[in-house]
């Protein structure tokens, strides 16, 4: 049995993919000690080291547009589009009660400081916390006040945190990246990825053009461009973290592969993170 030290990255609902590896990684004689994660990795992260990963499924295998809708709490405020209450009651049905530190897997979730611009990594304290503040993607969701700090997406200062997971000798640095470079031309047409303002429209049950009625070359609003430089952040900086600490192995999703948002689309996602990860793991095992 190999040891891993895993780290999930940050992007949106392209994470549940990482559900996914996980369970072919483990399948195939994998054994996780250590995880980092960012963001929606912080989710799959904590919860694969809490040893929660069948509840975390079903859980988003119950989420449909109807379900994401009761989710949403709107806020009044400028600062933010969702409080992300609702949220939280939801998830503290499935997130363990419990620290950090007393996790049977070592953990390190990461978050954004945005007094500072600072990273912050959970290594203790309360496991919900940790996780809330690392998805707390800005703009949409309230950030997180913690100890002096506001705390906001981790995928803001180090979506692939490479190297802050804890390493033991001879384990094997695994990363799930679904935020991995934009493919020119992407393979699937399922999940076009429409503006912020766009997505929460559809989830409200309006109706906008997506970028397939217009001119998907174009940048088509404020909304749209905040979205790419947001992708282009989140893309370069992992790339830089990989340059650092190259891992072993490497599930790829490119960052305009799926959309953001279709968390009701969790079957295909989980689906096409065990494909994604069994083809790394055979190409690993044949010295490629």
């Amino acid at each position: 049995m190999k040891n891993v030290a895993l780290v999930c990255s940050s992007g949106s609902s392209r994470g549940l993919a990482q559900i996914g590896a996980i369970e072919v990684l483990q399948e195939r004689g994998y054994n996780i000690t250590s995880v980092a994660g960012c963001s929606v990795g912080a989710i799959v992260g904590g919860m694969c080291a809490a040893g929660k990963m069948e509840e975390l499924k079903q859980f988003f295998l119950d989420i449909d547009k109807r379900r994401m809708l009761q989710l949403t709490d709107f806020s009044v405020t400028t600062s933010h589009l969702v409080k992300g209450d609702k949220l939280l009651e939801a998830f503290s049905g499935i997130v363990p009660d419990a620290r950090i530190e007393d996790l049977p897997v070592p953990l390190s979730l990461i978050a954004t400081d945005v007094l500072t611009g600072r990273e912050f990594v959970f290594r203790s304290g309360d496991l919900c916390t940790a996780i809330r503040a690392s998805f707390s993607l800005p703009v949409v969701l309230r950030p997180v006040e913690y100890q002096g700090m506001l705390l906001m997406d981790g995928g803001l200062t180090n979506p692939l945190p490479l190297n802050r997971v804890k390493r033991t000798n001879g384990d094997l640095l695994v990363a799930l990246n679904v935020s991995a470079p934009l493919e020119q031309e992407p393979q699937s047409a399922e999940w076009e990825q429409p503006s912020l303002l766009q997505r929460l429209e559809k989830l409200l049950g309006r109706t906008t053009p997506n970028r397939s009625e217009a001119h998907q070359s174009e940048v088509s609003g404020y909304a749209d461009i905040l979205d790419r430089a947001s992708d282009i952040m989140l893309v370069q900086n992992a790339e830089l973290v990989k340059t650092i600490c190259p891992p072993d192995m490497e599930m790829d999703i490119p960052i305009n592969r799926f959309g953001s948002y279709d968390y009701d689309h969790a079957g295909e996602l989980i689906a096409y993170g065990r494909q994604l990860m069994s083809a790394e793991i055979d190409r690993y095992e044949a010295g490629l």
